[in-house]
């Protein structure tokens, strides 16, 4: 079932109380995907209550079964009232979507950019923390500290997105564009992420034992400064 076919029987499941369906992830765009387990989606209900919200559960059980991540449901004001708390979230939602059935709820989407500011930071601050926790139960492990740099990935990345666009960048597609343009723009060394991506990509190798401790120092400090950089931007605009 491809993602269309399963915004067309949720249609025919919710008619009139279905005001939108959005497909969204890195490579919604990419006509060259064959599967769509790393995308998501998330409909529009009129009322997101239980009562609707059964009406498609042997449709998502179907859906999750064959791989693919469940659908995600919404009341018409969500996003309206969570830019505030989900600015990251959703200004990644707006550049990476395809609405598969009724009006676009991204359309106008506008964040204000403190709170962007406010979620970078501490997205960025808190994933250190639980990065440092992890190290001092599991540094005797150094394939679990190697693993947890490389499934962190994506979450820091998402973070160095956002400081581009605090920037006034456009984060590029590409992970490794992204880290390019960042250490242009600050001081951040972009040789520890470019070695994780190739990585986590399979392209290149996973650190191992002490090698992948030391590569751990190295990556903290590239986090943190950027964590920095972007806590200095506290009451500024850079855009």
């Amino acid at each position: 079932m491809t993602i269309e076919e399963f915004a067309v029987e949720l249609e025919k499941i919710y008619g009139d109380n279905l005001k939108s369906i959005v497909a969204y992830g890195a490579s919604i765009n990419d006509a060259k995907k064959e599967n769509f387990r790393d995308l998501n989606i998330f409909c529009v209900l009129t009322d997101p209550s239980p009562v609707l919200l059964v009406k498609s559960n042997k449709l998502v059980r179907r859906w999750v079964k064959k791989g693919n991540n469940p659908p995600h449901f919404f009341g018409p004001r969500h996003i309206e009232t969570s830019l505030d708390v989900f600015p990251m979230e959703f200004m990644e939602i707006k550049e990476n979507h395809r609405l598969l059935a009724g009006t676009d709820p991204l359309k106008n989407l506008n964040v204000d950019i403190k709170n962007l500011r406010h979620e970078c930071e501490s997205e960025l601050k808190g994933k250190l923390i639980h990065l440092r926790t992890f190290y001092a139960g599991h540094c005797n492990k150094p394939g679990m500290i190697a693993s947890a740099m490389i499934d962190s990935l994506p979450a820091i990345l998402a973070g160095f997105r956002a400081a581009l666009r605090l920037i006034g960048e456009k984060p590029p597609p590409d992970p490794k564009s992204v880290i390019e343009l960042l250490a242009i723009r600050t001081e951040v060394n972009a040789e520890v992420f470019f070695d994780l991506i190739s990585a986590r990509e399979g392209l290149g190798l996973k650190p191992r034992g002490d090698d992948a401790l030391l590569m751990f120092e190295r990556y903290l400090k590239e986090i943190s400064l950027v964590a920095e950089f972007v806590d200095k931007m506290d009451g500024q605009d850079k855009r």
